[in-house]
């Protein structure tokens, strides 16, 4: 069981928890954001999968405003296990996750099977990666060692139903990579919303997007969400996305 030292229990909504590695890139911000933004479908018979799933946090938390049939496929094996873990503690039917790579994605599901495809990709291309000495599992999940954006959006694409939407949050400075991508491969962006730290910042870190099969352009680009006040307490929208009652 040595896999399992260094494990702590973190609240992540209002009626679940998820289990983290102490080592590990833990739950960040934009894993809170996204399920928040997304409007994935609430019946259970639809079906959800979540790629790069991690350690299973984006996932539980749609449990909240979802009964739909969710998938999760990650590629680091200690996350899978440990999102199984944290399925059971949470006492969770109707989620399943697999091990799994993003690139063979053909050899796990059928075409066209899902209604939403949902995604908090790594962010950073591997010519940025800090000096090696930095733990790997962090990397993996945070640069694109393993999977590439065009690797995500090539999947999204294939697991999609024609009617089907999918979601993604990203590092804002990519956001032409990610419509062009999208264009490759006959997606379409429909709904973005840029998030500040606070309403003074110079710019957008962070992007949340959703969008469906489609060649339209018709994006709507939705109000600005910021994550803090000027004094540093989080806004009345923050606390909502971390289901804190305020």
């Amino acid at each position: 069981e040595k896999m399992f030292e260094n494990i702590r229990e973190d609240i992540v909504s209002k009626n679940y928890k998820i289990l983290q590695k102490i080592d590990h890139y833990s739950m960040s911000t934009d894993s809170f954001l996204l399920p928040y933004f997304s409007n994935v479908p609430k019946s259970s018979k639809k079906k959800i999968i979540e790629l790069c799933s991690g350690n299973g946090g984006i996932s539980i938390i749609l449990r909240e405003k979802s009964k739909a049939q969710i998938e999760m496929l990650e590629i680091q094996e200690d996350l899978v296990e440990l999102s199984r873990r944290s399925i059971e503690l949470n006492k969770l039917t109707g989620i399943n996750v697999k091990s799994g790579d993003i690139k063979k994605i053909k050899d796990y599901y059928k075409p066209s099977s899902f209604d939403y495809v949902i995604c908090n990709p790594p962010y950073f291309p591997v010519k940025n990666m800090p000096n090696q000495r930095e733990k790997f599992n962090h990397s993996i999940s945070r640069h694109e060692i393993l999977c590439n954006l065009s690797d995500v959006i090539k999947s999204i694409k294939y697991l999609l139903k024609q009617n089907g939407k999918f979601s993604l949050v990203h590092r804002t400075y990519r956001i032409s990579d990610i419509i062009s991508e999208c264009g490759k491969n006959s997606l379409a962006i429909k709904r973005i919303r840029f998030v500040y730290s606070k309403e003074s910042s110079d710019n957008s870190k962070i992007v949340l997007v959703e969008g469906s099969i489609s060649n339209v352009s018709d994006i709507k680009v939705e109000q600005p969400l910021y994550i803090y006040k000027e004094d540093g307490i989080y806004t009345e929208e923050m606390k909502k996305v971390y289901g804190i009652d305020s």
